[in-house]
């Protein structure tokens, strides 16, 4: 019988090494861009933050001056992923005509983006951040993903979107508030936490 559960034993203890190695892509680093705002910055160390603690992959945040060079730098895989806002997308990045209802704003990005740049869209965050970026159309914020780090990290997507919904008008708000002291990666900690993310 020993001698049956000690092979046994090994084994399970391989699957589960490699099913993890699979979940955190041992020694490769996911970076992320940021566009320099404070809102920006939160929800960028929020998502930095949730990869680094549930697979224990590398996480490095890249400062841009706007949508556009964080946008450039995805299409040049120099990073893997940025929040961008459906109404900037739309209208600025995709050079598109505006819509008006959300949802559809959304679907729209969302199927140009991943057939004519193999980008990916992933769940919004829970809030429209029109009147701070100063548009006339919906902008909600979501997670922009290059397809080929989807690929090589199979469970990224599905723990991103595990954010989908949870940010809403005054947690944002509150929270661009505590990280104007400069704290953003403390903020975004208490965050995960709270919502127990992490």
């Amino acid at each position: 019988m020993k001698k049956v559960m000690q092979p046994l034993f090994i084994l399970l203890l391989l699957l589960f090494c490699l099913s993890s190695a699979s979940l955190a892509c041992v020694g490769k680093t996911i970076e992320i861009g940021t566009t320099g705002s404070i809102q920006q910055e939160v929800l960028a160390n929020i998502i930095g933050e949730l990869i680094s603690e549930r697979t224990g992959t590398s996480v490095k945040l890249i400062a841009f001056n706007s949508n556009d060079e964080a946008h450039a730098a995805l299409l040049k895989a120099d990073i893997d992923m940025y929040v961008e806002y459906t109404g900037v997308g739309q209208t600025v990045i995709l050079q598109a005509q505006p819509l008006t209802d959300a949802a559809e704003l959304y679907a729209a990005v969302k199927e140009r983006y991943n057939q004519e740049m193999n980008l990916i869209w992933l769940m919004p965050f829970g809030f429209d951040a029109a009147q701070g970026l100063g548009v006339a159309l919906p902008a909600e914020a979501a997670p922009v993903v290059r397809k080929d780090t989807l690929k090589k990290f199979p469970a990224l997507a599905r723990l991103i979107n595990k954010l989908g919904g949870k940010i809403d008008q005054n947690t944002i708000a509150s929270l661009e508030t505590e990280a104007s002291a400069g704290q953003s990666k403390q903020v975004a900690r208490g965050f995960l936490k709270k919502n127990r993310l992490i």
